[in-house]
């Protein structure tokens, strides 16, 4: 009988731990929604873990562009002393790497700026930054051309450096990008190791992978085009 209380005690106890682990994650995870795009961002580690946005031609295919090519990176207004962090970046191997690019909103003043917000911003290598993570940006304007809107989740996963002068940037030890389709229900999958040696003869159907790969990695699910999480809230657009 004694027995049969410690290992009904012991799974109470750990559902609990569970929960405050959980409780915890989601109170660090702030949610910042901007113009055209929310990001769930982490206080702690100063990166987001999760940014989401829908694309549309109209948002970069304008006769005039109205983003101002003067911006520069900028602590976002709604969580201003987590994300104050332009000397962070300073003197590190690494590069402010954009989830969403700035040329996606470039028929927007205002949503241009918002791009350059540390909400939106996470260290990556340069190599990689300007190389795959470009062409993936690339791509997914040429496949919401072609399918009129796309949407896109772009995360972070796990810890392989720490940067910065005044706060602790945590350099993820992996970042992903996944391109959903909704008009064909398809899935566009890639994963990246934040600090691989960089190979010119590199592409990115190197690093495409299933849907499940993605889901397994960041701890989230996605379906029909939503993804859930523990700390994300379901709101329209996510």
């Amino acid at each position: 009988m004694q027995k049969n209380s410690f290992k009904l005690f012991a799974k109470l106890f750990t559902v609990l731990l569970l929960a405050i682990g959980s409780q915890s994650h989601a109170q660090d995870i702030v949610k910042v929604r901007n113009i055209n795009y929310t990001s769930y961002f982490s206080k702690s580690q100063h990166i987001p873990v999760l940014v989401i946005y829908s694309l549309t031609p109209d948002m970069f295919n304008c006769s005039k562009l109205k983003g101002d090519h003067t911006i520069k990176l900028a602590e976002d207004p709604q969580l201003p002393e987590a994300t104050n962090l332009v000397n962070d970046y300073k003197t590190t191997l690494f590069e402010e790497g954009h989830m969403m690019a700035p040329n996606e909103n470039n028929c927007d003043k205002d949503a241009y700026a918002e791009s350059y917000f540390f909400t939106n911003i996470m260290p990556m290598p340069s190599n990689l930054y300007q190389s795959l993570w470009e062409k993936l940006h690339q791509k997914e304007m040429l496949k919401a051309k072609k399918y009129k809107k796309v949407k896109v989740f772009a995360g972070t996963v796990g810890r392989n450096w720490v940067i910065g002068y005044n706060h602790n940037v945590i350099v993820p030890e992996w970042c992903w990008k996944v391109i959903y389709i909704p008009s064909t229900d398809e899935y566009l999958c890639y994963q990246f190791h934040n600090i691989e040696p960089y190979n010119e003869k590199d592409n990115l159907a190197n690093h495409k992978v299933d849907i499940n790969t993605i889901e397994s990695l960041a701890g989230v699910r996605f379906v029909n085009g939503i993804i859930s999480a523990s700390y994300v809230t379901a709101t329209p657009n996510n």
